[in-house]
């Protein structure tokens, strides 16, 4: 089975004036291609801190991440970025949806950075799938917090990434919107065929994973196979 993310002994460590702050500790885990993990932990556990390194938006103290093959540990900065546009798509907690770009413009953007030719019709395709055909040529400030998240997901599968990484995508939604989108992520998910990790502090989001990863002060506490994910 092909390991799409390997995690060798992650640590992360700041200096607060004269004290030093462990964040991560030494973290080991693997995650298969195609598989959907829930990595949980309360406020100040490090999950956050580990979807950077996932991510590469973060430097570890020591130890390695591997993605697809490729250790992203020491690279460098030309490289890395590389690396995220061909290897990740990201869902942000806050959207980080360009304010001055219509939807359509938004989901065509990594496209734009990274590819060559037209990306046009995989960005309507994505919009149509997560519901936003009719709203497409809307900017940001026209879509409730619902339908700009729900562009951030068509955004994230644009350039068909074998890894996508979502931080609390559903945490500031409503509960009707949370499982719309915790809907449309498992459903792309599947379809896209992409290994996901999706940060969350609600065990009910986590519950739909096939694997949930509990941090607590910066250590793996749990690492369990879930029985009703993706229900």
């Amino acid at each position: 089975m092909k390991m799409m993310i390997e995690v060798r002994a992650l640590t992360k460590t700041i200096q607060n004036g004269s004290r030093r702050v462990e964040i991560l500790k030494e973290i080991n885990f693997n995650v298969p291609a195609g598989e959907f993990v829930a990595n949980m932990g309360a406020s100040g556990s490090g999950k956050s801190t580990l979807l950077g390194l996932l991510a590469g938006l973060d430097t570890p103290s020591s130890g390695d991440v591997v993605l697809d093959g490729v250790s992203i540990g020491n690279l460098e900065e030309n490289k890395l970025a590389s690396v995220r546009g061909s290897k990740i798509g990201f869902v942000f907690q806050s959207y980080q949806l360009i304010p001055t770009l219509t939807a359509l413009e938004n989901v065509l953007l990594p496209h734009e950075l990274n590819a060559e030719g037209s990306g046009l019709e995989r960005a309507k395709s994505l919009l149509d799938q997560v519901g936003l055909r009719d709203r497409m040529h809307h900017y940001p400030v026209q879509l409730s917090g619902g339908e700009q998240q729900r562009v951030a997901l068509a955004r994230a599968f644009m350039l068909k990434p074998p890894i996508v990484l979502a931080d609390e995508p559903t945490g500031n939604l409503d509960s009707v919107n949370g499982k719309h989108v915790l809907d449309l992520l498992m459903s792309m998910n599947r379809n896209e065929g992409a290994t996901l990790v999706l940060v969350t502090h609600d065990p009910v989001v986590a519950q739909h994973a096939t694997r949930c990863i509990t941090l607590s002060d910066g250590s793996v506490v749990q690492d369990k196979t879930t029985s009703t994910g993706r229900k």
